[in-house]
């Protein structure tokens, strides 16, 4: 990690711009920061802002510590600089390029083979906290890194992703009688229960907390290699940006894959013939290897899938319409 000055108020220097570029990429309540390397008022308020939701000093000084919960953020600033320039007409190059994006994030933000093991990295586990309990909240597994993802995405959800709820909520399990009372559960213990159990997990999990991610991820990809998309227009499946591709037919990298039944999406990273199986990067699966059945982690991570499960579940591909894709940046 690179060694940077202490900021406060009255600074005024190159990086404070670089604390404020990468302030207006952290969620927020309040209005983006004019990128003036000044640091006035407004900046110590977003430092303070984004102090608490980190559960660190909120005394508006920019130290190591402070520095060091913003790297998810400057991390993405370095690639929005090699990634985000000025985008290429071609398609094959535009592919390329979603695919060494999709590459990338994986290696950023996920595990690799080993086991995931909640740190304090930038690692996303988004079902996992870490740290001590603060305030009826605890840090998510990654959280700063996948609030980034969701605000590059453009989903306002983006706050939510810091920490997870300590609070217990009520779900009964469809094997409890009437008389058995609904058990309480954290946020945590929730994203481990048993889904064809406890019916209502997937509502609560989509309410109080930040719900399936993989489209969100799928929409940073696209965004990140400098393509004019947000997450509501992937998942409404927009024709003017988007074709619709049946499962059988041949897919290119970088088109988007749904496996309609659970509404999941995922990246495709190689081109794949008629029948053949497809190799993606996905958002919010259980595990880097899915051969590991709990606990349910919500990681970034490689899969495959067969033509005929995605058929039978009713999948289908959004294939990039390029042009459209371009102007709308």
């Amino acid at each position: 990690m690179a060694i940077r000055p202490v900021l406060r108020f009255g600074s005024i220097n190159e990086s404070v711009l670089l604390l404020q570029k990468a302030l207006n990429l952290a969620p927020t309540a309040q209005a983006p920061l004019a990128e003036d390397s000044n640091f006035g008022s407004k900046t110590r308020s977003r430092v303070v802002e984004f102090q608490s939701r980190q559960n660190i000093s909120a005394d508006g000084i920019v130290g190591e510590m402070t520095w060091g919960v913003l790297e998810p953020f400057l991390a993405l600033l370095d690639k929005l600089v090699t990634t985000n320039a000025p985008t290429t007409a071609n398609e094959d190059e535009l592919r390329d390029k979603l695919v060494a994006v999709t590459e990338s994030a994986l290696l950023t933000f996920g595990w690799g083979n080993a086991p995931v093991v909640p740190d304090g990295s930038p690692r996303i586990a988004a079902a996992r906290g870490c740290g001590p309990v603060l305030g009826n909240r605890r840090a998510r597994q990654g959280g700063a890194s996948l609030a980034s993802i969701y605000s590059f995405a453009r989903d306002a959800r983006a706050s939510l992703c810091l920490a997870l709820s300590t609070e217990r909520f009520p779900l009964k399990s469809v094997t409890d009688g009437s008389s058995v009372p609904p058990q309480a559960f954290t946020m945590e213990e929730v994203y481990q229960l048993d889904p064809a159990k406890y019916l209502g997990r997937r509502d609560l999990l989509n309410k109080k907390d930040i719900g399936s991610w993989c489209g969100i991820f799928a929409t940073y990809c696209y965004r990140m290699a400098g393509l004019g998309v947000n997450w509501s227009q992937v998942k409404a499946q927009s024709r003017d940006l988007f074709d619709i591709v049946l499962p059988g037919v041949a897919v290119r990298r970088g088109d988007i894959g749904v496996y309609s039944v659970f509404n999941h999406h995922f990246v495709v990273v190689e081109d794949s013939a008629a029948g053949s199986k497809v190799q993606s990067i996905d958002g919010n699966v259980s595990n880097p290897s899915e051969a590991v059945v709990s606990p349910w982690n919500s990681v970034i991570g490689r899969r495959t899938y067969l033509r005929e499960t995605l058929k039978n579940q009713n999948g289908r591909f959004l294939r990039p319409k390029f042009a459209a894709l371009v102007a709308a940046k």
